[in-house]
């Protein structure tokens, strides 16, 4: 009887969750295919986002685990699009980004950090008030390895880390602890 209690009580908690994941998240006959949904993204539900004459029909398909991020379209499509979409579609395109970003096998590493080091440039604010949305899962040390070795040298952390300060403590001052602790991990990481 225990038994049955302890499994009922761990699907209501379990349902609760903003995000469902399938365990076999990265290899599905070898593909790397998002397992991940969600219901909303930024206050929106998902559905507005799959109905969205904005979004790609490529990006849908990986969100909903129909293709492989490898495959040239959806992969450079996904990352052109988080850079160069409106702000009502970008939550989306960010879910996806870091979603290549936890799938990653390191075959595309190099553009997908230079991707990751210029969303962090264009959209701190974003970036770092995402880790408030129970929605999204960021896999900082994933992330803070990406960009680190995108920068490589002190010198480009110094050009980076200006960029980025200047813009959180203009715009969203309340993140700058997180800022500081992201950018240390970043420093870190780099290769020389």
């Amino acid at each position: 009887m225990r038994f049955i209690f302890f499994i009922f009580i761990s699907l209501i908690l379990g349902g609760a969750n903003a995000q469902t994941v399938d365990s076999n998240k990265h290899h599905v006959n070898g593909a790397l295919k998002n397992r991940v949904k969600v219901v909303a993204l930024s206050d929106k539900a998902i559905d507005f986002y799959l109905s969205s004459g904005k979004i790609d029909d490529n990006a849908k398909r990986f969100y909903r685990g129909e293709v492989d991020f490898k495959a040239s379209r959806v992969l450079y499509g996904i990352l052109d699009s988080v850079l160069v979409c409106g702000s009502d579609v970008r939550p989306f395109y960010f879910f996806l980004l870091n979603r290549i970003v936890d799938l990653s096998d390191g075959t595309y590493d190099d553009l997908i950090a230079a991707k990751c080091k210029e969303y962090m440039e264009r959209y701190p604010c974003e970036f770092f008030n995402s880790f408030n949305q129970p929605e999204q899962t960021i896999n900082v040390v994933r992330w803070t390895t990406l960009i680190g070795s995108n920068l490589k040298d002190k010198g480009s952390y110094a050009l980076f880390r200006g960029s980025v300060d200047s813009k959180i403590k203009a715009s969203c001052p309340d993140v700058y602890d997180l800022l500081k602790s992201f950018m240390l991990e970043v420093r870190m990481c780099l290769v020389r």
